[in-house]
């Protein structure tokens, strides 16, 4: 268990650094290059997340097979056959998602960006360049996979951590000093990408087991996972039609600039997401171990022990960024009218986060015990509902109606998929789940801010303002976590150990 403290811990400090920096530079994104150039930026997320997924799975599938096979000697030569031949593969796709994208810039710029500002021919440009930039940061995801899989998460979030610095800190020299257009931002990006790809590809081949033989291609290892790997790209498949059909309806049916604005609200509810995905990176393979040696007793404690953390984790992150929605966006952008365009869309989509987060140890459970069909199943009711809401919502509401989109699919997991599957896995573990892990967190974080919200003046943008924010912060996270169980003894354990 030290170890999965170890990784944990890591984890939250590589994305907490990365959530950081981000909120710390893209709002000076948005003076230097505006909100319409910015708008492209939002694109370019939408895109890498929607062309990620077509690895197959692959990445998905060699965590889990590096979790369950790095600890047998006698494995160690297929293993490596396994990732070099999957590393091929995802050089190969990530070549073919760059050469996609180029031929359908002039389209998509002409037939169907909403543009105001910017010429067809620089909006054409600059997605030409996205393909470039997203193929070359792509194989990095991948060689991510390998050191989750391998338990290196340390090493792997301070790469992670060290880009991003790179990503987002160092195309600010080249904004002012180089050009400031959204071309230069872009190829600086393309540059980061490939220098961290190449380099996470030289620490996984140094983490792997030593071989009796060099590794070699070998069809039979991607062959032998392909079931498991085919309900991975059908989840990624279906999940990203559901996570991106709200910016891919924005851009559709609204001018490019709201996409500017409605990416600042991604970027805070991402914030919340980077909040959740520390744990499910370090849960995952030590999941996938757990099941393969078939201890459910130890599975099923460890379960509801990082549900009960994650849940005081979100309760009150999300209850601070929902109450206090538009001082959150003042105190960070010190625009009043960006506060207010932005704070209802980001309050909605950072209750879809929430909810998404707390779904997040039940799929690493599913994923562990190889179990993909719910996921799909979800993920296809899920884009049967928002795809009409999508065509009603988004023209008539704008930003808070692409928001709805991603809270819909995220209460049908919870009311349907929770049940599910807790009666194939875990059974009669269910309402242990909600009513002890996560619904007494999740009440009194909101219980708290609303109360706070009502007691403190309206922030001001100033240090008394953001000592005001981390008071409520603290406060709501403290009462958080005195209502979990779990969370409350490990805290009295440590206080009497002080003490």
């Amino acid at each position: 268990m030290a170890a999965l403290r170890i990784n944990i811990l890591a984890n939250y400090a590589g994305h907490m650094w990365i959530a950081l920096i981000g909120l710390v530079f893209l709002p000076l994104y948005t003076r230097i290059l505006g909100m319409e150039a910015f708008g492209l930026v939002g694109l370019m997320l939408s895109l890498q997340a929607i062309l990620q997924l077509f690895d197959f799975g692959i990445g998905g599938t060699v965590n889990r097979e590096l979790s369950r096979r790095v600890h047998d000697a006698g494995l160690a030569d297929s293993t490596r056959d396994l990732v070099r031949t999957a590393e091929a593969t995802i050089w190969l796709l990530a070549a073919m998602a760059a050469l996609l994208v180029w031929l359908g810039s002039g389209p998509m710029a002409e037939h169907w960006l909403h543009l105001r500002s910017l010429g067809p021919d620089e909006a054409g440009t600059a997605i030409a360049i996205m393909g470039v930039a997203i193929a070359l940061l792509w194989p990095s995801t991948f060689y991510g996979n390998c050191l989750s899989g391998l338990e290196r998460q340390p090493e792997l979030n301070l790469f992670n951590a060290t880009f991003a610095t790179l990503r987002y800190a160092g195309v600010v020299p080249v904004l002012l000093w180089v050009a400031p257009t959204i071309e230069a931002f872009l190829w600086w990006h393309a540059i980061v990408g490939l220098a961290q790809s190449l380099v996470m590809a030289v620490a996984v081949w140094r983490a792997l087991p030593a071989g009796e033989r060099g590794s070699r291609w070998s069809a039979r290892e991607i062959l032998r996972n392909r079931g498991f790997s085919g309900g991975l790209f059908g989840i990624g498949v279906l999940s990203v039609m559901v996570t991106q059909i709200d910016r891919l309806a924005l851009a559709s049916f609204r001018p490019l600039e709201e996409m500017g604005y409605y990416t600042l609200a991604l970027s805070v509810a991402a914030g919340l997401g980077r909040m959740v995905q520390p744990m499910f990176n370090a849960l995952y393979p030590r999941f996938s171990r757990l099941v393969s040696r078939h201890d459910e007793t130890t599975l099923r404690e460890l379960y509801h022990l990082s549900s009960q953390y994650l849940a005081v984790v979100i309760a009150a992150t999300s209850a601070i960024l929902i109450v206090f929605a538009r001082d959150v966006l003042l105190l960070w952008t010190g625009d009043a009218m960006v506060a207010d365009k932005v704070a209802l869309p980001m309050a909605i989509l950072i209750a879809g986060t929430a909810l998404n987060g707390l779904m997040n140890i039940p799929y690493a459970l599913q994923l562990a015990n190889g179990w993909t069909r719910l996921a799909l199943s979800l993920n296809a009711l899920s884009l049967l509902l928002i795809i009409p809401l999508s065509l009603w919502a988004v023209p008539r509401y704008g930003m808070s109606g692409a928001a709805s989109l991603w809270l819909v699919p995220n209460l049908t997991s919870i009311v349907i998929g929770i049940p599910l599957m807790h009666r194939h896995l875990l059974p009669g573990q269910a309402l242990r789940w909600l009513l002890r892990d996560n619904l007494p967190p999740l009440l009194v974080g909101f219980g708290v801010a609303l109360a706070l919200r009502g007691l403190l003046p309206e922030l001001s943008r100033n240090l008394s303002g953001l000592a005001l924010l981390a008071l409520a912060s603290g406060f709501t996270l403290l009462a958080c976590a005195l209502v979990a169980p779990a969370v409350r003894a490990g805290l009295q354990h440590k206080l009497s150990f002080v003490l």
